[in-house]
């Protein structure tokens, strides 16, 4: 009981947390809300693969080619396949196993397609039989490839964007730092939402049914909710590890870690933002859960927080590109947006890490906040199946 000598809040928290923990796993429609994210995230990753696998395959077309060496397509985008007449370049060609055929002609060289050859095509196919026959001029003349080659004077031709010229060479370790705090934001805010508001459900059940009251006879208010949230979080969390794992492993079988790098180093401050948006909204969800009478009435009362909820999932979002304009500096500064906005923001270079963690900080003193308004509107209201309160009267009751 409350009262009793005995009674620990500790034991109480962990308890319910617990319990939480348990009916979070029997969930039917949160593992298959995560099932459809995994296999998202593994047919995103296959397609990609797929993609990056196929353009590996497009850089060497398949070439037929007739009376050349083959050598001379060496370093172009052709895979070269020698065939021993015209007739069988054409056989090939039609047969769709070569893009194209060339053949070698008293004039230079012949290209075939099933078509019009592409523009890209001949005009390789040009480069090589200009380069073959001034290597045969240039032995008539008794001079080698090799020393005319040197002979050359330099003729680098490069192009220089002045407008950009005191900008620095993109260092590919930012890059992954932005692309690894992307994906993250993105599960971030998925499983945020789901567990989020699964507290508010989970209260409003437990009023509805009257079990709350029994449960509020042996414990008090705040160390009952507390060991809720506690237990959400925490298997939120496990899910969210578990998310990114996958998504992690992955990318790696789709062989995406040679193209695209995963920043490991961003991802603690990732789950801080994770951590002070989920303790956030669970406790305002809780407390709206608390001033309805049935789960049919608590869509009404949560409109204030999917403002918030709204905000924070898609200012990040539409700022991936912007986080060096002004309106995204300003969001990295106020919460509860600013918990995902202020890592990518820092991930994408434009904030400092004194200007990350003071923004943290400030994210803490609002969390803070938030859960002292909640757990004073879920103590007054939990036990009241009078008639529906406001937010505010849930607020100002006694």
């Amino acid at each position: 009981m409350t009262g009793s000598t005995h009674y620990s809040p500790v034991h109480t928290m962990r308890t319910t947390a617990l319990r939480e923990i348990e009916l979070l796993i029997r969930m039917k429609s949160i593992w298959a809300t995560v099932i459809l994210l995994l296999v998202g995230i593994v047919g995103f990753s296959a397609f990609l693969g797929w993609q990056a696998n196929k353009a590996e395959d497009d850089l060497r077309s398949p070439l037929a080619v007739v009376g050349a060496p083959a050598e001379a397509f060496a370093g172009t985008s052709f895979e070269p396949r020698e065939a021993q007449s015209r007739q069988e370049a054409e056989d090939l060609v039609l047969s769709g196993e070569v893009k194209a055929a060339v053949v070698a002609t008293p004039q230079g060289f012949e290209v075939l397609a099933s078509g019009e050859p592409p523009l890209s095509t001949v005009s390789q196919v040009q480069t090589i039989a200009t380069g073959l026959a001034q290597a045969e001029a240039l032995g008539q003349l008794g001079v080698s490839p090799e020393d005319y080659a040197a002979s050359l004077p330099p003729a680098e031709v490069t192009a220089n964007d002045v407008s950009a010229e005191s900008t620095p060479d993109a260092d590919p370790a930012d890059g992954a730092r932005m692309g690894t705090a992307i994906a993250t934001v993105f599960i971030s805010i998925f499983t945020v939402f789901i567990f989020a508001a699964n507290v508010g459900s989970r209260v409003t059940v437990e009023k509805s049914s009257r079990v709350i009251e029994l449960i509020l006879s042996a414990v008090r208010p705040l160390d009952f909710l507390a060991g809720k949230i506690v237990g959400n979080v925490l298997f939120g969390l496990a899910a969210t590890v578990f998310i990114v794992g996958v998504g992690a492993a992955s990318f790696a079988l789709a062989g995406l870690t040679e193209s695209i790098t995963i920043s490991w180093g961003i991802l603690p401050l990732m789950a801080v933002g994770w951590l002070l948006s989920m303790l956030f909204f669970s406790t305002l969800y809780a407390a709206a859960g608390a001033i309805v009478q049935r789960t049919e009435d608590l869509q009404s009362t949560q409109g204030p927080i999917l403002i918030l909820m709204m905000a924070a999932m898609y200012v990040p979002l539409f700022g991936i590109d912007s986080t060096d304009a002004t309106w995204m500096q300003v969001a990295s500064w106020i919460p509860p947006v600013s918990f995902f906005t202020a890592p990518l923001t820092y991930a994408a270079g434009d904030f400092s890490m004194a200007q990350l963690v003071s923004s943290l900080a400030l994210g803490l003193v609002a969390t803070v906040a938030a859960m002292w308004v909640a757990a004073k509107i879920y103590r007054n209201s939990v036990l009241n199946n009078g008639s529906k309160m406001t937010w505010a009267q849930a607020l100002k009751a006694s």
